[in-house]
């Protein structure tokens, strides 16, 4: 729905706001707590297993995503069916796509094994110095003096927050960078796609790439997790090893299945309603807003992880983040594509010249997923499907 058709009302507005808000922290969180607190346990002798598959998570993201989107697009909208892409469309435009979303959503997953959503959402503030780099060695844009300045403010921040992170681990940070840098692929990519012609909108986008991702994420957990997520989920489920009684010889009881399996479920709600609060928090505020919102969020997604899971935030980090979040304000308020008279003027004239925000694009946020997540993304664009997990500085 585009802005400016129908006025909503400040009520509904800070409802859909604080929806946002509350399903973006708890993607990370929710994910986090599953890698945490999710146990199967065996009996005799004693033994707890921790669901620690983030692929398999990630997998359930995708399908209640798509789920969604089904139901939005031939329920609500009441949409033909038969409309909409060929097989060889989705092959040729949403299939890569769709590996480019799943691996940005499982790698913000896989960080959450190893740090807590804090130091996740700390790597993911560097979405802006990404997307610029990207786009000036892809698609061979030049952008004006403020956003070179704000760069090494994120930097900087970005520096602090991980030399002073107490549960800092090299692989957790490898993965978090790794969904970032995806996610802005992802979003130049998606960015052509939904301006080819195609007449293709984000809900419409995300029902393509959902199953896409799905079966991708499939194919690379059989090779990475195998069979035991399922096979530990099931006997969970059963309350034995292989479905025997208390009264048959070598039985094995089981505990803790339906637990991980509510968890699962409500990771996967969690997912699926936070792209229909990506969606919608897009048409009931604007870019400007949305900008203020995602710093917000970030600060906000830091506090938590440290009240739930009790993970050291130093007093260095906190001025980290602050300086971090501070260039990320500078670069949406100020930074942008530059012009022929801006390249040469420097920021001074800029600044004179701007007596209104530049329509720059909302930068997308990383959500642990993610939603980034998760999962869960903030969209660059109000057309962005976003992510299911963990995106998101999304959670």
């Amino acid at each position: 729905m585009p802005k400016g058709d129908v006025k909503h009302g400040s009520f509904e507005t800070g409802a859909v706001v604080l929806s946002w808000f509350v399903l973006n922290i708890a993607m990370g969180s929710s994910t986090k707590w599953i890698f945490l607190y999710g146990e199967i346990c065996f009996e005799h002798p004693t033994e707890c297993r921790t669901f620690k598959f983030p692929l398999a998570i990630t997998v359930i993201h995708m399908i209640f995503s798509w789920v969604m989107c089904y139901i939005q697009l031939f329920y609500i909208r009441k949409r033909p069916v038969g409309a909409g892409l060929t097989l060889r469309q989705q092959l040729e435009k949403v299939a890569p796509l769709s590996i480019c979303f799943s691996l940005s959503v499982a790698m913000g997953n896989l960080s959450l094994k190893y740090i807590f959503p804090s130091f996740n959402q700390m790597l993911g503030s560097m979405s802006p110095l990404i997307t610029v780099a990207m786009a000036v060695v892809l698609q061979r844009k030049s952008y004006n003096w403020w956003t070179w300045l704000s760069m090494p403010v994120i930097c900087g921040g970005l520096a602090v927050c991980s030399a002073t992170e107490v549960n800092f681990n090299l692989l957790g940070a490898f993965y978090a960078t790794g969904a970032t840098v995806l996610r802005a692929l992802k979003s130049i990519m998606q960015g052509k796609l939904l301006t080819s012609g195609e007449n293709l909108d984000s809900v419409t986008l995300l029902f393509y790439m959902a199953p896409w991702a799905a079966l991708f994420l499939s194919f690379i957990a059989a090779f990475s997790e195998g069979l035991e997520p399922h096979i530990l989920l099931l006997q969970g489920l059963m309350g034995s090893v292989d479905g025997s009684g208390p009264a048959d010889p070598g039985y094995r009881r089981v505990t803790g299945g339906w637990n991980v399996f509510i968890l699962l479920v409500i990771s996967g709600l969690n997912a699926c309603l936070l792209n229909v609060a990506n969606f919608m928090v897009t048409s009931y505020t604007s870019p400007v807003t949305l900008q203020v919102l995602g710093n917000v969020k970030s600060c906000l997604a830091i506090g938590v992880s440290v009240a739930i899971f009790r993970n050291t935030l130093t007093v260095e980090q906190g001025v980290g983040v602050a300086g971090c979040l501070f260039g990320v304000w500078l670069y949406n308020q100020k930074g942008g594509p530059s012009s022929s008279k801006e390249a040469s003027a420097g920021p001074a004239s800029r600044s004179k010249a701007d007596s209104t925000p530049p329509a720059t694009p909302v930068l997308e946020m990383a959500v642990a997923s993610g939603p980034r997540g998760g999962s869960g993304a903030m969209a660059r664009a109000p057309q962005d499907p976003g992510t299911s997990s963990l995106n998101p500085r999304s959670p």
